[in-house]
């Protein structure tokens, strides 16, 4: 049987560069998802607001085929 030729030093412990504080990284990504889903329902909106100020205006011909109440006729569903 081998016996060691040195005893074993203790080696001070690093911290681990993998550790997660799992409760501060789910907080961040349920308030990025949140501020990210709240700015595209405004962007959305904002757009159909804008489209439907300039109906009347023939500068807006892109967002007049979007809307159904642009549509040739009176629209109408």
């Amino acid at each position: 049987m081998a016996t060691p030729t040195q005893t074993p030093t203790n080696v001070p412990e690093e911290p681990d560069p993998f550790y997660y504080d799992y409760a501060t990284v789910q907080t961040v990504g349920m308030t990025l998802a949140t501020i990210m889903f709240v700015l595209g329902i405004i962007i959305i909106l904002s757009k159909k607001v804008k489209c439907r100020k300039a109906d009347s205006s023939p500068t807006c011909k892109s967002c007049k085929s979007e809307l159904p109440s642009s549509a040739p006729g009176g629209g109408g569903v």
